[in-house]
């Protein structure tokens, strides 16, 4: 390739090409001409004393270092600086013989090189140099041998003071080799400017045949580029397929953009977009469409692109052109369709205009009405109406009014549901036989009694009489149901007969949260759960327990608060649990204690949350808990440094480091947790009423943290300093104070030489201040 520039304008490398010019010696201002002889000195920690410098420009192939260094050699400034001028092209090439032949000739001086030989060659080449200021650029070197470009290099280096060789070269190694000068890094062009030369490629009306190929462009990406608006012109671009403006700061598209037939994909999310351009309906081979939810609503008569597969909402509106009928011939969408303010369909008739039983790609409806509109009698017939398809796998009801359930909402009919979400449907007090095929139910504040059965009762009733002459009904009677989610269904108050073992084999989550009127559950049916990996119960302070609860083996996550009499089965329900990995138990006025006994067999514990068990005085088995990484305790009262003595496990078990919280640091003069100081990698303290900490005797209990990497106080709203002993903790590499208000400065003593950052939240500007001295 040649010195002359190709393209008429070069886009975004501006700065770069004075970077060059600079590090050339180029004088780019008044002060620089007083100083014409002299080079620049501007990045050069390995530039040598010579009268002529080398510097390397360097990057992957294509990404315009050519380019650059034709610019560079072209530039007026760059012409006048330099009495002579030479541009080479190396390629993988490089002979020192052919290469001195091509300056000397390049030269002009009527030399006859091609007699010559090498001595020859490179006498006449430093006589040329002698008497020359020269800009040589040597263009695509890939030479790797030293010893090569040392002999190519010795008679241009006697060339006049100032005089330059620019190399261009793909590799860092070839660079190093050659310059004399740091190399210079040349990265890819921002979006930014890609898109100013799309845009006067693609864009432009005057002389559009330069750029032929761009009206084939089928896809057009320009996510997160700084761009406010798409041009009109963009109608030039007929075959556009895809394009995506996501992230941008458009507002507004063009209207042109109706006029792009074939576009099948539009991507706008994260765009601060007003509303769509009239006409926009009539892409009818847009396939999907990528909208933030608040512009969807605001397209007028979206039913009619027909060819839509992607529609994240639709919001139903009382005007012609948002009336749930737009729905009716739009068959192509799949996947998830969210369907909002079902309050503004008129009636039964006009919700079955959306024809959602003809949308044979459809897996999952959310069906919605706003907060605050229910209408009982209304909503039964709305939702009568919207009887989706028969193979739809998910379905969610939210805000319903009514009082009973769809007659589409059956096994017969839905046969191939997998999860039923209701949320917030308080009316509703039945439901019901759902599909054995359910794999997933939650329930969120309805007003059922009792739950729906998960089989036929048709096929019970008739699996009962085989049962009677002898047969086998047990996989009859059974669901695939593994996650049951029941949150604030105040009428419920049993599930005993119903949450039973053979009726729901696959059970893997079972979590019940407020259902403050709950009082029967079967404990003692929980050990025949043989899948069940998570078991939540939160907030049902009225639970009975008349018999133990027993867990099985399987169980990874156990969630106790506030659970009315069941917690007296703590801690005998956590043995043989050795898949337990997340322990929580929170208002558990029951639980004195969690003995050796009992924890060793907690194999796997990795987690362990204790909050407001007022009658916890001893965690005795913690020390023999291996996997343990992460403990949280508070408001534990009668935890206190009178627990009994206890064997020290810490020199038996190979444990990992861990994560403590506390809310008081009297709780580290317990045997339990005192055995574990050496292991905390992480120390919270966490709304301490501690004025002070780690004083007097207590002052050697920190010196025993050998492992603690993080220390943080949290909300210490009544701590007057930090501790004295900070700085001997050797390991300490962050130290984070939030919201720590009287604390005024750092320790005297100062912190720890290990620690690499600081963390102030919500503090005092006095040790924002005495922070900036470490």
């Amino acid at each position: 390739m040649g010195s002359l520039v190709d393209e008429p304008i070069v886009y975004g490398r501006d700065e770069e090409r004075e970077k060059v010019i600079k590090l050339l010696g180029v004088p780019c201002g008044q002060s620089d001409i007083e100083n014409d002889n002299e080079s620049v000195s501007a990045p050069a920690k390995r530039r040598k004393k010579e009268n002529v410098s080398v510097l390397s420009i360097y990057g992957i192939g294509g990404v315009g270092k050519t380019t650059l260094a034709q610019v560079v050699y072209n530039d007026e400034r760059v012409v006048k600086h330099f009495d002579l001028k030479i541009w080479v092209c190396v390629s993988d090439n490089f002979d020192v013989n052919s290469l001195s032949k091509e300056i000397i000739d390049n030269a002009g001086k009527g030399y006859e090189a091609d007699r010559m030989n090498l001595s020859s060659l490179q006498a006449t080449l430093k006589e040329i140099v002698m008497a020359h200021r020269f800009l040589l650029v040597l263009d695509d070197v890939w030479n790797e041998n030293s010893r090569e470009w040392q002999k190519f290099y010795a008679p241009l280096s006697h060339g006049q003071v100032g005089s330059m060789i620019l190399v261009t070269t793909r590799t860092l190694k070839v660079a190093n080799i050659a310059g004399t000068m740091d190399p210079i890094f040349l990265e890819g062009l921002s979006g930014d400017v890609y898109w100013d030369f799309f845009k006067s490629c693609a864009f432009r009306c005057e002389n559009p045949e330069d750029y032929p190929g761009l009206a084939n462009i089928r896809c057009l990406k320009l996510s997160f580029c700084k761009i406010t608006k798409l041009p009109e012109s963009i109608s030039n671009l007929k075959h556009l397929r895809y394009l995506d403006v996501s992230g941008t700061s458009i507002r507004t598209l063009p209207t042109s953009l109706c006029h792009l037939n074939n576009l099948q994909v539009l991507n706008v999310m994260k765009c601060p977009l007003e509303c769509f351009p009239q006409g926009f309906t009539g892409l009818h081979n847009l396939r999907k469409l990528y909208p933030i939810e608040t512009a969807v609503s605001k397209i007028s008569e979206i039913g009619k692109l027909t060819s839509l597969q992607y529609l994240p909402q639709f919001e139903v509106r009382k005007d012609d052109q948002h009336k749930i009928g737009e729905l009716k011939h739009m068959t192509q969408l799949h996947g998830c369709l969210h369907i909002k303010k079902l309050e503004n369909v008129e009636s039964k008739e006009d919700a079955c205009e959306a024809e959602l039983d003809n949308k044979p790609y459809l897996d999952e409806l959310i069906l919605e009405w706003s907060r605050g509109t229910s209408n009982s009698h209304h909503d039964i017939e709305v939702l009568e109406g919207l009887q989706p398809r028969q193979k739809l796998k998910q379905l969610e009801i939210r805000h319903y009014g009514g009082t009973t359930s769809p007659s589409w909402l059956r096994p017969q009919t839905l046969t191939c549901l997998s999860k039923l979400h209701i949320e917030e449907c308080s009316k509703l007090t039945e439901l019901p036989c759902l599909p054995p095929s359910l794999m997933s139910l939650v329930l969120v504040n309805v007003g059922l009694n009792s739950l729906p059965r998960l089989w036929d009762e048709c096929q019970d009733s008739t699996n009962e009489s085989k049962t009677q002459r002898g047969g086998d009904n047990s996989s009859n009677r059974s669901s695939s149901l593994r996650k049951l989610h029941i949150k604030r269904c105040f009428n419920l108050t049993s599930l005993e007969g119903w949450l039973m073992p053979h009726y729901l084999p696959s059970l893997e989550e079972f979590r019940v949260e407020k259902c403050k009127n709950l009082t029967l559950l079967p404990p003692d049916s929980f050990k025949d759960f043989v899948s069940l990996k998570s078991m939540a119960i939160d907030v049902c302070p009225k639970l009975t327990c008349r018999t133990v609860l027993i867990l099985p083996p399987s169980i990874e996550l156990v969630v106790l608060d506030d659970c009315g009499n069941l917690d007296q089965s703590l801690p005998r329900c956590l043995q043989n649990l050795k898949s337990l990995i997340n322990l929580t138990i929170i208002r558990c006025p029951h639980v004195a204690s969690l003995p050796e006994q009992v924890m060793c067999q907690l194999k796997s514990l990795e987690k362990l949350f204790i909050w407001r068990c007022e009658e916890l005085s001893s965690l005795g088995g913690l020390g023999v808990l291996a996997s343990l990484k992460y403990i949280r305790i508070r408001n534990c009262p009668k935890l206190a440094d009178s627990e009994p003595p206890m064997f020290d496990f810490t020199d038996e078990i190979q444990r990992a480091e861990i994560g403590l919280r506390i809310d008081r640091t009297t709780l580290l003069k317990l045997q339990s947790l005192r055995n574990l100081v050496p292991f905390i990698r992480e120390l919270e303290i966490w709304s301490p009423d501690e004025p002070e900490m780690f004083v007097g005797e207590d002052r050697e209990l920190l010196l025993l943290f050998k492992s603690l990497k993080h220390l943080q106080f949290s909300f210490c709203k009544e701590l007057n300093s930090l501790p004295t002993e900070l700085h001997r903790l050797t390991s300490l590499q962050k130290l984070s104070i939030h919201y720590c208000s009287k604390i005024h400065f750092l320790p005297e003593n100062g912190l720890p030489a290990s620690l690499t950052k600081l963390d102030f939240h919500g503090c005092n500007k006095g040790v924002y201040a005495t922070a900036g001295d470490v």
